[in-house]
């Protein structure tokens, strides 16, 4: 008849496994959530177990245990552990089918109907894998880098108000993360092709598709700047956004409490009276309370895929626990450390230690300074940049936070001296003095800018 198509093969993946089992003739016991029968080779109590919240299936007195159909099938008609290939693989996709009432259509076109039964797909899992090892993240993230392109509108960014040239590009791994639903679920079926699961990798995750799950990369559109560990492996991404997003803010004594992506509701501040509903369209709303209005939202995000039903995100990995810092090199220190492996300090002096926010401004700082820069997304994140400084031993740490951050008066400003403060009482007791590098924000905000019009920062050590 000719090769079985995808669709087909998934379909039969998919089949709800208590549905499956009921169509061999297994005799089905309920103990809390699962679902247990008889091991193949008999027993007086079952300890084969489907869990179909979770959706699998395990024998519990030996090594056998699946989480599709396939696997489970296998294992009650052919009695066998192991997953089918080959002929073995396509006879069980072919009964499965005619169990379960799953037309195969097959690549030339042709198909075989089942009719006998109605099919039962497998409810949807929600599954929320734990961050993968710093190893596998590494592993996946190069692959990945080898697969996506920097395009046109990036470089030219990146030349024109960044001033790094296309070889600096390349050598700092930017990429571009496209918006073409497409492109991603090719691009991520080449990466699963190479390197296996994708469970517990930020940025991909497991969806809902018109024939049941399938993985690709999530999130907004945009630039992808990687975030590397003081042993040069990508822990993560950030992604300056190609459009930010659309932010509904709200101030005065009103609050807002959103129903859906359009449609939210108007609460009054100090009573917590319902005032009203109203819609994106509406906006800008101004009443004597305060004022509603649409405002732009952050410029970078994080490339990381948390479950999310609504949007047919079944099983993902966030970023956290913990998020990445970022190691800033010079490029040529960079290219040495990448082409010839080792420990930096084997390519680079790291007395002195700069630390900032932004990956990108780090990357551009460290050409001009000549030094190792830790970056944290956010000046709020600086603790994550304790041990790895604490590794490097440095002999002197210099804060190099946004000149903006320094001089509010707010939290932000404050969020910095706080910071000062106590990574002072941490590092002075290991002989690592601490200084802070100023300048005016009127003449930059962040170090990069200062750098690229030719100023220097004041440093000043702390006592």
């Amino acid at each position: 008849m000719g090769r079985i198509s995808d669709v087909t093969i998934q379909k039969a993946k998919e089949v709800d496994l208590l549905f499956l089992a009921e169509q061999i003739g297994d005799s089905l016991q309920k103990v809390g959530q699962t679902h247990f029968t008889y091991r193949n080779e008999g027993e007086n109590t079952p300890s084969v177990g489907i869990n179909p919240t979770k959706g699998i299936w395990k024998d519990f007195a030996g090594v056998a245990g699946g989480r599709d159909a396939i696997s489970y099938y296998h294992y009650r008609v052919n009695q066998s552990d192991a997953y089918p290939k080959g002929t073995e693989f396509i006879e069980t996709v072919e009964k499965i089918c005619e169990l379960c009432g799953i037309t195969i259509e097959y690549e030339n076109g042709k198909f075989r109907e089942f009719n006998n039964v109605e099919y039962k797909p497998r409810e949807v899992i929600v599954r929320a894998s734990e961050k993968a090892s710093t190893d596998r993240l590494h592993e996946v993230y190069r692959k990945m880098l080898k697969e996506l392109p920097l395009q046109e509108q990036h470089f030219q960014h990146l030349k024109e108000v960044r001033k790094i040239s296309s070889q600096y590009a390349k050598i700092r791994s930017y990429r571009t993360f496209v918006q073409d639903k497409k492109t991603r679920y090719e691009k991520t079926k080449a990466i699963k092709r190479s390197v296996g699961s994708l469970e517990g990798i930020p940025g991909f995750a497991e969806m809902k598709g018109q024939y049941g799950l399938y993985w690709s990369m999530v999130g907004r559109a945009g630039m992808m700047i990687p975030f590397r560990n003081i042993h040069n492996q990508i822990e993560g991404f950030q992604v300056m956004y190609d459009e930010r997003p659309e932010l509904i803010k709200a101030d005065g004594d009103l609050r807002i409490q959103m129903k859906d992506y359009k449609n939210f509701t108007i609460i009054q501040k100090s009573t917590g009276e319902v005032l009203g509903e109203a819609n994106r369209e509406q906006l800008p709303l101004t009443s004597p309370l305060g004022t509603i209005e649409i405002q732009l939202g952050p410029k970078y995000g994080w490339f990381s895929s948390p479950i999310n039903p609504e949007k047919g995100i079944y099983n993902g990995a966030e970023i956290g626990n913990p998020v990445p810092y970022h190691t800033a090199v010079p490029i040529q220190v960079l290219l040495n450390w990448t082409l010839h492996k080792g420990d930096i300090h084997q390519h680079m002096e790291v007395d002195e230690v700069w630390w900032g926010e932004g990956p990108l401004k780090g990357d551009i700082a460290a050409d001009f300074t000549k030094k190792l820069h830790l970056q944290v997304a956010g000046v709020g994140q600086w603790r994550y940049l304790l041990e790895p400084t604490k590794q490097l031993k440095p002999k002197r740490v210099i804060f190099a936070f946004d000149a903006d951050a320094q001089d509010k008066e707010d939290t932000v400003g404050l969020n910095v001296m706080n910071a000062v403060k106590e990574a002072k009482n941490e590092l002075q007791p290991l002989g690592i003095q601490v200084a802070i590098a100023m300048w005016p924000s009127n003449v930059a905000k962040g170090l990069d800018d200062l750098f690229h019009l030719s100023y220097k920062p004041k440093i000043i050590d702390i006592p």
